[in-house]
């Protein structure tokens, strides 16, 4: 005679806690994958903001320099022959204002960068609900968690 097991209608508290652990497990794996993708995100916004901190020192340090004094030149020889400071003093301007202007756009992108991770924050949200439900119902939260 073969043996028939008949199946238990009601999960062991064993399988119940078993099934906690692993939903826990794979829960844990998910957003850690997850914190690592905005971590990802947030470094290639802060590089994009560096880079144009560094083109903003690259523009006002080596190309200034060959302009100013072409510009500072030209505004002694046809408008203020007597005031060569001025002249400078008016090209200096200038170029402050472009540089000025470009380390602006590179702080605000910086500001984009979020160290919060709020993707993840919302997403362990959910699933700390999501597992509630399915223990308060005496279910395993996997196939409410998978889903996704």
């Amino acid at each position: 005679m073969p043996d028939i097991h008949l199946a238990d209608p009601q999960p062991s508290v064993a399988s119940l806690v078993g099934g906690i652990l692993a939903d826990a497990q794979t829960l844990v794996r998910q957003e850690v994958a997850l914190a690592r993708r905005e971590v990802a995100e947030s470094c290639d916004k802060a590089q994009t903001g560096i880079v144009l901190i560094i083109s903003a020192i690259t523009v006002c340090g080596v190309g200034g320099v060959m302009l100013g004094f072409m510009l500072a030149t030209l505004l002694h020889q046809f408008l203020l022959p007597n005031h060569e400071w001025a002249c400078f003093g008016i090209v200096g301007l200038m170029f402050a204002l472009v540089g000025g202007t470009l380390f602006y756009c590179g702080r605000e992108k910086i500001k984009e960068v979020h160290l919060s991770l709020p993707q993840t924050v919302e997403t362990l949200r959910e699933d700390v609900q999501a597992v509630g439900a399915a223990v308060s119902e005496g279910r395993s939260a996997a196939a409410i968690l998978l889903k996704r």
